[in-house]
């Protein structure tokens, strides 16, 4: 995964943890199109929304850092 995909991915997860989606899949590797369903965290409720929009990003990137490496 390139960075460009890596934040790509980090972006559009972070809107599917804000939207409280529970689920999300995720291409790990596109030349060989692998895909993994990861489960997402509960979005944070409270805080103002740039804080619960860094709490998505910053779960978002642990989860693609875990997965991909």
């Amino acid at each position: 995964m390139t960075l460009q995909e890596k934040i790509k991915a980090t972006n559009a997860m972070a809107d599917a943890i804000m939207r409280g989606d529970k689920f999300y899949e995720l291409c790990v590797n596109s030349k060989d199109d692998k895909w993994r369903v990861v489960s997402l965290p509960a979005p944070q409720r409270a805080g103002t929304g740039m804080q619960q929009r860094t709490y998505a990003v910053n779960k978002a990137m642990d989860i693609i850092v875990k997965r991909t490496g």
